[in-house]
């Protein structure tokens, strides 16, 4: 008895597109992602599907480092305390509390952040906020402080807007942290004067240059829902969409991949506690898999803790005994580097020019006074 035809992919997405249009079910299910994705989970989804019906019987029942390293991490947290502390400036900033030297418009915050440790008018990070950060790595919180590679530490917008709803995805954990200890949550509760107006000034500039421009293509409803990805939501969709016994192939054959990529980091994480000497506990977890996550993110942060100190009083020294007068030596010779990005950012002068002009039109001095 020959096997049935495997439908292709192609034939896949053309069915669940052509079901999108008819089936109120399937529309509804997908109407709380991002409109503007589900063409690529279609894809994505149909490639799942395709290769979990050509291999059926594929069922989920089948199946130390250097102290460089750990001195790179101290310096990047000590980055991560600057950031925090500029991010609370901007808020105060923001709020029209606060001037700043060299800030003129929210964008110099980005740009401030992507240089923070030669941001100038920033307070030196002080031996009381090396222990905070300690503590912070002790905790649980900590434990994914890493990941936060790519965190963008100045989006005033995303964190302000998780604050008000009270679903944190974006908002770093040390930033919680700290305000926890140090009662600086009130800062994102000041008002936004000055981003508003930025905004306002923007729209009378694109509204007076270009009053054909077409509206964003992404909607803010749109733009606040989550794409569909990952595994979880590939399996939603196969269970509420798929006959039982489809939904059964294709859910093993999506934690199967699952299972085989997840033991891939798991011999990572194995092989990393190989080399380590000594010898230390296991943080228990009633996932095994958990626990030897967490027990190598634990004795990584350990080390750090180990290395903060150190490399704090490496940094301290260039800092002297007077922290006022330090400020002041850099606000005077401000980094080159600073300068130069201030000055050759194309977005900071498209900014700058957008607002000038507008105010400009509106009979208004052409300044960020406002």
């Amino acid at each position: 008895m020959s096997k049935p035809s495997v439908p292709t992919k192609e034939a896949i997405q053309e069915t669940i597109e052509q079901r999108l249009e008819t089936d109120d079910n399937l529309k509804s299910w997908f109407q709380h992602y991002n409109k503007h994705a589900w063409k690529n989970f279609i894809q994505h989804y149909a490639h799942r599907k395709s290769l979990a019906l050509q291999h059926p019987d594929l069922h989920i029942d089948d199946f130390k480092p250097k102290n460089k390293a750990f001195n790179d991490l101290a310096l990047r947290a000590l980055e991560q305390i600057q950031q925090k502390k500029l991010f609370n400036l901007q808020c105060q900033w923001r709020a029209g509390s606060i001037d700043l030297p060299f800030v003129q418009v929210t964008y110099d915050f980005d740009i401030f952040g992507r240089n923070i440790m030669q941001c100038p008018f920033l307070p030196p990070v002080e031996l009381d906020e090396v222990e905070l950060f300690m503590q912070f790595l002790q905790s649980p919180d900590g434990y994914e402080w890493e990941a936060t590679e790519w965190t963008d530490w100045q989006d005033y917008e995303t964190f302000k807007r998780e604050q008000e709803t009270g679903q944190f995805r974006d908002t770093p954990d040390w930033y919680e942290f700290y305000d926890g200890r140090c009662g600086t949550g009130y800062l994102l509760n000041l008002p936004d004067n000055k981003g508003p107006k930025e905004e306002y000034y923007r729209k009378v500039f694109r509204d007076h240059k270009y009053p054909q421009m077409a509206k964003p293509r992404l909607p803010d409803d749109e733009f606040y829902k989550p794409y569909p990805h990952g595994a979880k939501i590939e399996i939603d969709f196969a269970k509420q969409f798929e006959d039982p016994d489809t939904a059964e192939i294709i859910i093993s054959h999506i934690k199967y991949w699952d299972h085989h990529y997840s033991h891939e980091t798991l011999d990572e994480h194995y092989e990393y506690l190989k080399k380590i000497p000594e010898t230390f506990p296991m943080v228990p977890h009633h996932d095994w898999r958990e626990a030897l996550r967490l027990t190598v993110v634990q004795y990584k942060n350990e080390r750090v803790v180990d290395a903060l100190p150190r490399i704090w009083r490496k940094y301290i020294r260039d800092v002297g005994d007077d922290r006022e007068a330090y400020i002041n030596r850099r606000i005077a010779s401000t980094s080159k580097d600073i300068l130069k990005e201030l000055d050759s950012d194309d977005l900071r002068h498209f900014y700058f020019d957008n607002i000038l002009e507008a105010r400009k039109l509106l009979g208004e001095p052409e300044d960020f006074d406002y």
